[in-house]
């Protein structure tokens, strides 16, 4: 853990290589022979449109993104079109918080080539206040053109934490008023991962507190950020759903 909240662990190489060259692979194989000629410079062509990209497309990542069989205790849906928000949704007037204000709302950080989402929602338990127990996690699988590209977006996102920890104003839902933004306890997943917990006063207390975790697995970013109805009703706390990440984890490994 460094003073940006993220905490980093060696790359697993194997599963990376495994995952990520068959891909590549298959992106440059299209432009191997484009009818200019062959020898060294129609190579030299071919490997440079291969290493061009290391971003997964929409439907990789399709099959990447969590389902149902893969957790126990969840319902796991596509949200429709109207439901995804943009990064104009999630503008704030406070720059160096937007990609905090980005990963609450469910928004994918920088410059994806590709993104995926999905909503997951916590099944009741059966017991009376059951509706008042469930939690909704948007979950959103991004694609970048390179690991670089990936790490520099959860770097921001973790300098963002630590400058915005006097809240922020956004636009996502009404106008808000700053509230507090708190590093959580990152975790063990991906390659780094960060971890915060968001508060905001005004229209968005209806809310309650947002508790959203990122980690990078390559050059793909996983986003996880999750509400609870009885912490919207109550102002109280509520515990993440841990078991969401180990499962997307486990998925891109």
């Amino acid at each position: 853990m460094n003073s940006s909240g993220i905490r980093r662990s060696r790359p697993r190489a194997g599963a990376f290589v495994a995952l990520l060259v068959p891909l590549v692979f298959a992106a440059g194989c299209g432009d191997s022979d484009d009818g200019s000629g062959g020898g060294e410079g129609g190579e030299a062509s071919a490997s440079s449109s291969r290493r061009a990209s290391d971003a997964l497309t929409a439907a990789r990542l399709e099959k990447l993104a969590l389902a149902e069989s893969d957790i126990e205790g969840f319902l796991v849906r596509k949200p429709a079109a109207a439901e995804i928000l943009t990064q104009r949704d999630a503008r704030t007037g406070e720059v160096d918080c937007a990609e905090v204000s980005q990963v609450m709302w469910g928004v994918a950080l920088g410059k994806p080539a590709a993104t995926v989402h999905r909503r997951v929602t916590s099944e009741p338990d059966g017991a009376l206040d059951a509706e008042l127990t469930v939690s909704t996690t948007t979950v959103s699988l991004s694609s970048y053109d390179s690991a670089d590209q990936a790490r520099t977006a959860i770097e921001a996102l973790g300098g963002g934490i630590a400058g915005c920890d006097g809240g922020f104003q956004t636009g996502a839902l009404g106008t808000g008023e700053p509230g507090e933004v708190t590093a959580g306890s990152a975790p063990d997943a991906g390659e780094e991962a960060v971890a915060f917990t968001a508060t905001l006063g005004g229209d968005t207390d209806l809310l309650g507190p947002v508790k959203a975790v990122v980690f990078r697995h390559g050059s793909t970013l996983a986003q996880f950020s999750t509400v609870s109805s009885n912490a919207a009703v109550s102002g109280g706390d509520f515990d993440f759903p841990t078991a969401l990440v180990e499962a997307q984890d486990a998925k891109l490994g």
